[in-house]
């Protein structure tokens, strides 16, 4: 046979690739996914909204995650913020809760679902959240005006989206008040709340309303208006020098003088000297009804030769100016050898009505050298103290004001300052402090926490 060309065959062999390409049928390969629709929103307030979503068709692929996908911009994804539906994936429509939100805010959210490695999301759809619902709040009447406080407050009647978290009233010179300047904080939560105003001025309209802060925002009830009373009389004196006129001189047995800002009185002779003591501006004029307050500092010094035993005696006194007084007293006593002995300390207090009526007796207490003393008139009585510690109370009787001062005897007594108020803007902070048994400071109470 004879042998084929080698060109012949090679187009022959071409001829049989172009037929063979040109009869087979090609093989398309198609990936089916899931579908799933983002349905939209519903119930929508400040803080959430129900979204529905709808799973179409499920491939047999695992379905392991579904659920929205949201954020304020649009096009959300599972990276930024998700919420997962509970169960099994399947078809059909599903809806969930969506809380956490911020008011007044433009919303995106997808539905999604996790078909084996890929997520498969829905359409983009928006939703606005509705401004914030505030607490409701109103403001109380204003009383107990004096001239430094006042008393208001307000009730919450209900807290809004967001619970109370401070409550209480603001108040300016302004109307229109804000917590920016003067508030005051009592408590949190819904219903009645008090209010003190403090450090008021005297003879001032003021603008008060009551306010409730949450999480997003406060809200403020009804303005009130009041005005502060004038201001109560108060004397202060330092000694810096004698503009008001204290006794300074000799006299029998002793001396008067002011010194490195201080009133020194040097008496040596058994019974009271009763000749410095000062008419108080208006001090005359205090109503009986009316509270006050008398603070002296007191340093009791031998005067002269000390004596073995010696009693040194210095009171703080306030007058009638007809011979009738009241007086708070402490007493030294030196020991048989005063250099080397620790001093005894007592207090006591009284009153002159043309004989004299002792309300304590000498009572020991721990003193020092120099001790701060006060009376305070108050709810109806006396309040004795000493450094800051209530040894004595005494019912109150009356008395016609009209001068305050100081008795000595057989002492150098120098007051370091003397100080006169009405105190009825401090009658409702009087703290009760009761001396114990021998009239050592060893039990106190506050009446307040009773």
């Amino acid at each position: 046979m004879e042998k084929l060309p080698r060109s012949f065959i090679c187009l022959l062999s071409f001829f049989v690739l172009v037929l063979m390409l040109t009869t087979c049928k090609k093989e398309e390969i198609q990936v089916v996914y899931s579908e799933i629709i983002t349905v939209g929103t519903s119930n929508t307030t400040s803080t959430s909204t129900d979204v529905e979503g709808n799973i179409v068709e499920l491939t047999s692929a695992t379905h392991s995650e579904f659920g929205f996908a949201w954020d304020t911009q649009s096009n959300p994804t599972i990276y930024i913020n998700k919420v997962l539906a509970d169960g099994y994936a399947d078809t059909g429509s599903f809806t969930i809760h969506l809380s956490g939100l911020t008011p007044s805010t433009t919303y995106h959210v997808r539905a999604f679902v996790k078909d084996n490695k890929k997520y498969i999301y829905g359409a983009d759809k928006s939703f606005n959240t509705t401004a914030a619902i505030l607490p409701e709040v109103s403001t109380a009447t204003v009383y107990g005006i004096t001239s430094t406080y006042a008393y208001s407050g307000g009730y919450v009647d209900s807290e809004g989206d967001k619970p109370v978290i401070a409550r209480g009233v603001c108040f300016d010179t302004l109307s229109s008040p804000t917590i920016l300047k003067n508030k005051t904080m009592d408590g949190w939560g819904t219903g009645t709340f008090e209010s003190v105003l403090t450090n008021l001025k005297p003879s001032t309209t003021y603008y008060v309303r009551a306010y409730a802060a949450s999480e997003f925002g406060v809200s403020y009830g009804s303005e009130k208006t009041f005005t502060t009373d004038d201001p109560v009389f108060t004397f202060h004196e330092d000694f810096d020098d004698n503009t008001n006129d204290w006794y300074t001189g000799t006299f029998d047995y002793g001396s008067a003088e002011i010194t490195d800002g201080k009133y020194v009185m040097a008496y040596q002779q058994e019974g009271y000297l009763w000749r410095s003591w000062i008419d108080v501006t208006d001090f005359a004029s205090v109503a009986n009804d009316e509270d006050f307050e008398i603070n002296a500092s007191l340093e009791n010094l031998p005067y002269a030769f000390a004596v073995a035993y010696d009693q040194l005696d210095a009171a703080i006194v306030w007058d009638s100016g007809d011979g009738n007084f009241k007086y708070f007293q402490i007493r030294k006593e030196l020991g048989s050898n005063p250099a080397l002995s620790t001093p005894s300390y007592y207090y006591s207090a009284g009153s002159y009505d043309g004989s004299y009526t002792t309300w304590e007796s000498p009572t020991y207490f721990e003193g020092v050298a120099v001790n701060n003393i006060s009376i305070k008139k108050a709810n109806g009585y006396y309040y004795f103290f000493i450094d800051d510690i209530q040894v004595y109370k005494h019912s109150y009787s009356n008395i016609t004001y009209d001068g305050i001062g100081f008795f000595a005897d057989n002492v150098k007594l120098k007051v370091d300052y003397l100080y006169f108020d009405q105190m009825g803007d401090k009658k409702s902070n009087l703290v009760e402090l009761i001396a114990g048994q021998g009239g050592k400071h060893d039990v106190i109470r506050d009446k307040r926490n009773k």
